[in-house]
This record gives structure tokens, sequence and C-alpha cells, in this order.
């Protein structure tokens, strides 16, 4: 090989490494690891894991912050065992600070040795479209601004406040 021949080959593959970095380090990609990882931690039950990538001004339509939340999802880890989030991700939209990504879910536990559906179900998923914003330590859930759970729909548009 020549000279010229493995320098055109090192400046594409820096071409290719400086993409690829710039895709991997965009704020809609790091908010989609941040939110798998918070998904991950739901599902091991590790409750201070959850709510360290949930923002502490977090509000929502329905009147939760951040420790109401808190306190559903603890509730939610002690009624359940085997917690299993089946989920879709949207492309994430990304504005100024701030990252907007839809999510279909169905949940999946095990209450008093019977697995089976907590939310959701495969021809009626859960949905969601979730505001991360960028923090002085990091991006984090700020907001749930849509939801939709099958199962609670008409409690949910009862407490909605907006």
């Amino acid at each position: 090989m020549s000279k010229r021949t493995a320098l055109i080959a090192l400046a594409v593959l820096a071409v290719v490494v400086v993409i690829s970095l710039r895709h991997y380090f965009s704020p809609g990609e790091v908010v989609k690891r941040k939110m798998i990882a918070t998904i991950e931690a739901f599902e091991e039950e590790r409750l201070l894991a959850v709510m360290s990538g949930i923002s502490r001004g977090y509000s929502d339509p329905w009147g939760l912050n951040y420790e109401t939340l808190a306190g559903y999802l603890n509730e939610t880890m002690d009624t359940y065992d085997g917690l299993d989030l089946d989920y879709l991700l949207s492309k994430p939209a990304v504005t100024e600070g701030e990252v907007r990504i839809e999510i279909q879910f169905i949940l999946w536990g095990r209450y008093e040795g019977t697995k089976g559906y907590v939310v959701g179900t495969i021809t009626d998923p859960c949905t969601a479209t979730v505001l991360w914003r960028e923090e002085q330590t990091g991006w984090r859930f700020a907001s749930t601004e849509e939801l939709d759970i099958p199962e609670l729909r008409s409690q949910l548009d009862s407490m909605r406040r907006d």
C-alpha cells in the first residue's frame, strides 16, 4: 500500500469516527441511553437508581411530582416481582435543552406467584410522551406530557389538570 493510499484510508477512518462520535454524544442518543438505563434499573427494582434519572423538579399534568412518583414506583416494586417492561422508543425530538421521546410499553410482573400483564397488553399497549431536560447535573426525566394506560384511562382523565 502506498503512502498516499494509507493517508486517504486514515482520513476516511477519521471522518467516520468523528461522525460516529458526534451521533453517539448527540442529546437524543444520550437521553435514549439514560432512558434505557432507567428502565433497566426499574426492572431490577433499584428505586434509588431510577430516581437518580428523574429531575427533582419533575411535574406532570396529573399532579405528580418527584416524591409522589417515587411513591408510586416504590409501591409497584413492592407489589410485583420480576418486573419486565417491553417497550418501543420513537426517534427523539430534540430542541434546545429538551428531548421528547414517545414510548409504547407493556409492563409485566409476578403477583402472588403468577406472572401476567400489570398494565398494557400486546393488542393495547400503554403510550407516553416523556420530556427530558438538560440540567446542571446532566439530562433528567422532567415530565410525562402525554400518557395512556388502557386500564387507567378514566382515572387518568379525571386526574388531569390541564
